[in-house]
């Protein structure tokens, strides 16, 4: 993994925090929806980091006849 995808990783991770608690309130409260589109924002962003991090970038061309390294 590179050093991007690694703080892509991260911050992942902490905005699932926020998220939760923007979700919870969102729902526990009554007119509380728009702390839900909030919480929704912020896990597109996090879904959106994760991929960054998980992605698997694609190699140098190979021929299909080249030799094994």
């Amino acid at each position: 993994m590179s050093g991007g995808q690694i703080a892509a990783l991260i911050l992942a991770i902490l905005l699932l925090l926020p998220g939760g608690c923007f979700l919870l309130f969102g729902i526990g409260i009554p007119g509380g929806w728009p702390l839900a589109l909030i919480a929704f924002a912020i896990f597109a962003v996090a879904g959106l980091l994760f991929w960054v991090a998980f992605r698997r970038r694609s190699g140098p061309a190979i021929p299909p006849d080249a030799p094994p390294p």
